[in-house]
């Protein structure tokens, strides 16, 4: 292979191949015996069917086949040629069969600049304690408990922890909220038969608490103050008034905590194994949740050491990704607001941006000093779950599409972060933290 590599820049290289056509082809005839030893197609003796009947049959998972073993071959043999670079992404390469039959593949890399490592063994983090106190195994039953609740029809009137099934219409300053909206604002135009939580914030803050004390049949005007912040802007800082009328009032009953209210999980176990198996199952969380917390911890104090310079090209590409994170977060909280001035948020995400590109070239860069490199069967693993997560069933259709989206070095990396912060996390001096005084009284 002919293989040229041109840094442009601190942070970006050039690199250009060529595979002849005889390396093209032996790649190939590879990919195809393994098809005629597998396959296996009517008319045919399993391995057994010609190489025409292979071609033809198989010609689009061979040609991906080829082209995955090309550029995984391209991409090794440039950094042997080229020991001094520390390649970051191999970015989106330009790659494909020529007319003559030998094989094109360009692209730009991001590479690791230069820059000096801090010290990332021993970092000091302050974590909680991974103990599990017996209140906390209680009040984990006690809240599946809950969540096995029924609400039974009651003849009293409503009180805070009940359920209250009402039909309600509304209005804004005399006017059916619709008409004052100009247009349909769904649910909050009224509902029938809707049950509303007695509980503090629940559905819309003062509701329940203007429930109270009303029967089955009893009707009551609510007048709320709707927040600045309201996601349907026209009812923003707006007093709602839901017109009532109560159809039943439930209370809510909460089983006891036996292991019979747990038999259909856990069949056969006794309150003392349920226990253990809650006490486990909690410690399993802390364990993960503090890791967590080191990891954050960690790459944090780095990043607090790093002040090397990023080229703003790379910047403002991940910038971009950043910024589709943070709306779609503030969206999902229900900040419906948050796109309306892009070129503050995208400022405001800078700073963020920049310092976790300077921790992921530090966090590569430690895994070249530490000799951490991810295994086939890892990185098989990473895309099985991945698979899964998406809902794909084949396995290798999934692989066929993440070589065809050029997006196995990015799998490859994320497995490497990962590897990184345990070894840093193991390495790390613990401190644990003294439990909060509220915290100490309620155990």
């Amino acid at each position: 292979m002919d293989i040229k590599v041109n840094k442009t820049s601190d942070c970006e290289a050039t690199l250009e191949a060529v595979a002849t056509v005889e390396e093209v082809n032996a790649i190939k005839d590879k990919a195809v015996a393994v098809y005629m030893k597998n396959a296996n197609i009517p008319g045919f003796r399993p391995g057994k069917a010609p190489k025409s009947v292979i071609l033809k049959r198989y010609a689009d998972a061979i040609n991906d086949e080829v082209d995955y073993r090309l550029k995984s071959d391209i991409q090794d043999k440039s950094l042997e040629q080229n020991e001094d670079l520390k390649v970051l992404d191999f970015g989106q390469p330009q790659a494909g069969i020529q007319e003559d039959g030998s094989y094109k593949f360009t692209t730009t890399l991001t590479i690791v600049p230069n820059f000096e490592l801090p010290e990332y063994m021993g970092v000091e983090v302050t974590v909680p304690s991974g103990e599990v106190s017996d209140e906390e195994v209680q009040k984990t039953l006690q809240q599946y408990a809950e969540t096995s609740a029924t609400h039974e029809p009651v003849e009293r009137a409503a009180a805070m922890g009940d359920v209250t099934v009402i039909d309600f219409t509304t209005t804004v300053e005399g006017k059916p909220t619709a008409e004052f909206c100009g247009k349909p604002v769904g649910f909050m135009e009224g509902r029938e038969g809707h049950w509303v939580s007695m509980e503090e914030d629940a559905f819309m803050p003062g509701l329940a608490e203007g429930l109270v004390g009303l029967s089955a049949n009893d009707t009551k005007d609510i007048t709320l103050t709707m927040k600045e912040d309201f996601p349907i802007s026209d009812l923003a800082s707006k007093e709602i008034t839901f017109h009532c009328t109560v159809k039943e009032v439930r209370e809510k009953r909460v089983p006891e905590v036996t292991p019979e209210l747990f038999a259909s999980a856990l069949p056969g176990k006794s309150m003392d194994e349920i226990k253990e198996i809650v006490r486990e199952n909690l410690k399993n969380r802390k364990e993960q949740e503090i890791n967590e917390a080191k990891a954050d911890q960690i790459s944090e104090k780095i990043a607090d050491q790093l002040t090397f310079a990023l080229p703003t090209a790379l910047v403002d590409r991940e910038n971009e990704n950043t910024v589709q994170r943070k709306v779609y977060e503030a969206i999902q909280s229900g900040n419906y607001d948050v796109a309306k001035n892009m070129d503050t948020l995208k400022e405001e995400c800078r700073t963020e941006t920049e310092r976790n590109l300077r921790v992921y070239f530090a966090l590569q860069e430690i895994a070249r000093k530490e000799n951490i490199g991810v295994t086939e069967n890892e990185q098989l693993n990473a895309l099985a779950a991945m698979a899964q997560q998406a809902g794909e069933k084949n396995l290798k259709n999934f692989i066929r599409k993440m070589v065809r989206e050029n997006r196995m070095t990015g799998v490859r990396l994320s497995i490497v972060t990962s590897k990184v912060l345990d070894l840093l996390a193991r390495n790390a001096k613990v401190t644990i933290e003294e439990p909060k005084a509220e915290e100490k009284a309620e155990a």
